[in-house]
């Protein structure tokens, strides 16, 4: 393994994204493209990173069918580690369906991640030692609670969260004082917190109780709003950089890709943080694809080619 490297722990999936033409009719067939690529909250963000320049290794598990050996093999063309995943015999892997309107901007999305089950507090600790020599561990909410649990109270590494969902979200929010830093959206952060977030003042009360429950970085995603991002110290809100929208699925995943890779690198400058995520998001919303071609390099050039027009 490699000297110095970040750990994701979450899921793998296929994703199969039908993208219409032209306004959607429900119930019945519209004319548009069907793509397929590799997915998974856990192997987005694994993915990202390792886009950025970072080495990842992702502890996930995956099915020995057709598209389990699809992944391992994109894994291996992306640089992402499966050293420490386990392929499980007679296994479907896990696929995430999903259908956007003719804007890109998804409409349903239905997804099968049982596998992820077999993520066990006995998987874990097989690995705990390789987790706990990482810069840095990302945990998906697509793991138990139970792995959840697990990885909470034994991983002494900083621990990152991205909750995945509103019905996910649940698993994490017993563990928040775990966490060094929490990446929800909008929805994630009001089931956190009890706090209907219709403002930016309503985002920073959100933050803060978050903050007093133990989490010591938080960054909530705001959408078409941006991200407000907070510590002890200062909360500071960046608005996003306009962008063309083709798809929004992967967004999210690049964000906490570009937290973890900020992270990696050491930067903790909340203004710094904000307008990387912020670059990073609008990379991804161009992208017909859950993970975009992101390198330093581009990361650059829209952070330049935004701040200077403001």
């Amino acid at each position: 393994m490699m000297e110095e490297y970040a750990v994701v722990v979450g899921g793998m999936n296929m994703d199969i994204c039908g993208m219409p033409a032209e306004r959607p009719l429900m119930r019945d067939s519209n004319i548009g493209q069907i793509k397929q690529s590799i997915g998974g909250v856990g192997q987005n963000i694994a993915q990202n990173v390792t886009r950025l320049g970072f080495p990842v290794s992702l502890i996930t598990v995956y099915g020995d069918d057709l598209y389990g050996y699809q992944m391992q093999k994109e894994c291996q063309r992306n640089g992402v580690s499966l050293e420490k995943a386990q392929q499980i015999k007679e296994r479907n892997s896990a696929v995430y369906l999903f259908v956007t309107d003719e804007t890109g901007d998804m409409l349903v999305g239905v997804n099968e991640m049982n596998i992820c089950e077999l993520i066990t507090p006995e998987f874990l600790e097989q690995r705990l030692d390789h987790i706990n020599h990482a810069k840095l561990c990302i945990v998906d909410a697509n793991l138990s609670e139970q792995a959840i649990a697990y990885l909470a109270e034994n991983v002494t590494v900083p621990l990152l969260a991205d909750p995945v969902s509103i019905t996910k979200a649940k698993r994490i929010k017993p563990y928040l004082s775990a966490f060094d830093t929490l990446k929800p959206n909008r929805l994630e952060a009001e089931l956190f917190t009890g706090v209907k977030i219709d403002t930016i003042a309503d985002a920073k009360k959100a933050a803060q109780i978050m903050l007093d429950q133990g989490v010591k970085n938080v960054f909530i995603s705001l959408g078409k709003d941006g991200i407000l991002g907070a510590n002890q110290s200062q909360m500071l809100h960046v608005s996003p950089f306009k962008t063309k929208i083709v798809n929004a699925n992967g967004a999210g995943d690049c964000t906490m890709a570009a937290i973890c890779w900020c992270r990696c690198h050491d930067i903790d400058s909340l203004q710094r943080i904000g307008w990387i995520t912020q670059a990073a998001a609008s990379l991804a919303l161009e992208s017909p694809r859950s993970v975009p071609e992101i390198t330093p390099e581009k990361l650059d050039q829209k952070l330049t080619q935004v701040l200077l027009a403001n």
